[in-house]
């Protein structure tokens, strides 16, 4: 009877020490799965998180004001543009949206917008840039970082989308340039 009961529990160490294996290999397979359904969403927001961070560290920019100023040239640009083109453009850069919504919201009746509204035919043609410039100041940016904040844009488009991409975001800035 010891000898059986010795073998049953030789028998046992081997499968006890087998369940935790089992144990650790499923919680890996766990892991891995996790990984990569977590995977796409960091890399967009990597994506997005480059073209800020390439304002901020070539204009010397917080980041509340290098997602505001991309997103006040490109509410200028989609405000001149086709929606077909404006989609091209959202397209070839992750979280355009978050962009957009960190414009800070300008009054069209003060500020150099609203001087130019005032002023006829010739005035509501340059209304577009006096808002990007209204926006800048609102965000404390000075206006002559407008152009290079567009070519650091412009750089990022042809990086993701090609040079038609990059061209219709000067089209759509035409105003500005």
């Amino acid at each position: 009877m010891k000898a059986s009961v010795l073998l049953l529990a030789a028998l046992s160490l081997p499968m006890a020490a087998n369940a935790g294996l089992l144990d650790n290999i499923s919680s890996k397979l766990k892991q891995t799965a996790t990984a990569q359904t977590t995977e796409p969403q960091t890399q967009t927001e990597a994506q997005s998180s480059d073209l800020v961070g390439s304002v901020m560290s070539q204009l010397n920019l917080n980041q509340q004001q290098a997602e505001g100023g991309l997103g006040s040239l490109l509410t200028l640009a989609q405000s001149n543009m086709s929606g077909s083109d404006f989609g091209q453009i959202s397209s070839a850069i992750p979280n355009v949206d978050s962009l957009l919504a960190a414009t800070p919201s300008t009054d069209s009746n003060s500020g150099m917008s609203g001087l130019l509204s005032k002023a006829g035919g010739l005035g509501s043609s340059l209304q577009g840039s006096a808002m990007v410039y209204d926006a800048f100041s609102k965000l404390g940016i000075s206006k002559e970082l407008a152009a290079p904040m567009v070519d650091i844009l412009k750089n990022y488009l042809q990086a993701q989308g090609g040079e038609g991409t990059a061209s219709l975001l000067s089209q759509g800035l035409s105003a500005l340039m």
